[in-house]
This record gives structure tokens, C-alpha cells and sequence, in this order.
């Protein structure tokens, strides 16, 4: 496999794309909400500086609303939100258990090598800024992939890619092990001149602690997203 691509440090942290609509409500009931993040938005942690999705989620619901887990700024998708402290304990123990499914849809750069269907690494943080890189001596993180389809001209490939752990840039790190990184990927990407980032949160499964129903969100992917994808 091809070594993991680092960041250039001349180069900025983050890239910028255009800003996305308003985060939808995919999913709410008395305890749970779930939205649908747009690419560039944090998942908290703004303050005063910027409108995080805990900001809006608040403002929707008249309330102090608080993330169950994080997504990378860059990336879109399916955020769980708790309204209430009803159920802290048993959601903080279903995903430190892994017992919630995390299901993505990536477009990576290149042709997707089909023997590929499993990653297995290490990843550890790396300072500053809290930069993931496979590396020895991490923590185990494993991913399960599915080709969905290519772009016309094979320069693109399109993944159904479940994170079996949840460790930092995981998917993104899994792929650019592989020598395909996540479009427009700026920290393990090639530094291309992509209008979108590639990587979605497309779906959450997981069983309701309030009840025995299971629990299925699915989030619609990004407008900018490429025509040629059969979305």
C-alpha cells in the first residue's frame, strides 16, 4: 500500500468550500435530534468566533442542545444531538462500544484497488493541531469498504466505507493508505483543485436507549456533490 500522505506545513490547514443550507432535521423525538452538517461548519466549539451546528441546534429547539459525537469540519452528514441528559450514560456507552453504525459515502481520488474491502492501521494524534497519521504505537482503527461506482473518465471512485472504530480522520487516513485520498482532502490529499470535500456522513444506526425500536438516520449528500454519482 502507498505510504500516507502528509500535510505539507507551508500549506493552510483547512480549505475553504462553499457553505452549504441550513443543517435539515433528519431525525427528533423528546430526547434525540439529528441534522444533517453541512461541509465547513464545526460540530461545536465555535464560541464567539463562528456559528457552531450545537449553536443551531440550540436556536431550533430553545435550549442548550449538545453533540453525542464529532465530525470533521469538512465533513457533511448525520451529527446526533441530545436535547436532554435523559440518556447521557447509555449514548456515551453505545458509541465508546461502537454499537452505533457509521456509515459513509466517499469520493476518492483515482481507481479504488478491488482487492482492497478491509483497513486495518494504527492511528495516533500528532501535534500540533491534533493531526492524525497511521503510524506504530497508536490506537487500532479499522475500516470495511464497497466499491459504489466510478466517475466516467475512472479519475474518481465512489465508497461505502463503515468505521469499525472511531479514531481521528480515520476514513480519511484509511484511504490515503491506499493511495486514493478523499477528494479535495487538504491535510492528506494532494493538494487538488476540488470544488467539494469528499467525504459524508451517510447514516447512523443504533438502538434507541429510551425504547427497542432501531434507530436508522440517513442523510442525503451534498448538492455539489459530482452529476455523475446516481444519488
Amino acid at each position: 500500500m502507498a505510504p500516507t500522505h502528509y500535510r505539507d506545513k507551508s500549506q493552510p490547514l483547512h480549505r475553504t468550500f462553499p457553505m452549504q443550507p441550513t443543517p435539515a432535521i433528519l431525525f427528533e423525538d423528546a430526547d434525540l435530534l439529528a441534522l444533517n452538517k453541512p461541509s465547513g461548519l464545526l460540530t461545536e466549539g465555535g464560541g464567539e468566533r463562528e456559528t457552531d451546528l450545537e449553536q443551531i441546534a440550540a436556536q431550533l429547539c430553545g435550549k442548550t442542545v449538545r453533540c453525542c459525537h464529532r465530525l470533521d469540519r469538512l465533513t457533511s452528514g448525520v451529527v446526533l444531538l441530545r436535547k436532554t441528559a435523559r440518556f447521557n450514560a447509555e449514548l456515551a456507552a453505545l458509541f465508546a462500544s461502537h454499537r452505533v453504525r457509521k456509515l459513509y459515502w466517499a469520493v476518492v481520488a483515482g481507481a479504488w484497488p478491488a482487492k482492497i474491502t478491509k483497513v486495518e492501521t494504527q492511528i495516533a494524534a500528532v501535534s500540533p493541531g491534533r493531526f492524525a497519521n497511521v503510524t506504530t504505537g497508536g490506537k487500532p482503527a479499522v475500516s470495511t469498504f464497497r466499491v459504489l461506482g466510478h466517475s466516467p473518465d475512472a479519475t474518481q471512485t465512489w465508497l461505502s466505507v463503515i468505521l469499525k472504530t472511531g479514531r481521528t480522520h480515520q476514513a480519511r487516513l484509511h484511504c490515503a493508505h491506499t493511495g486514493c485520498p478523499i477528494v479535495g482532502d487538504p491535510v492528506y490529499g494532494p493538494g487538488d483543485h476540488a470544488t467539494f470535500f469528499g467525504l459524508h456522513a451517510r447514516e447512523l444506526r443504533f438502538r434507541h436507549p429510551g425504547s427497542p425500536q432501531e434507530i436508522e438516520i440517513v442523510a442525503p449528500p451534498p448538492a455539489n456533490w459530482p452529476d455523475w454519482m446516481e444519488l
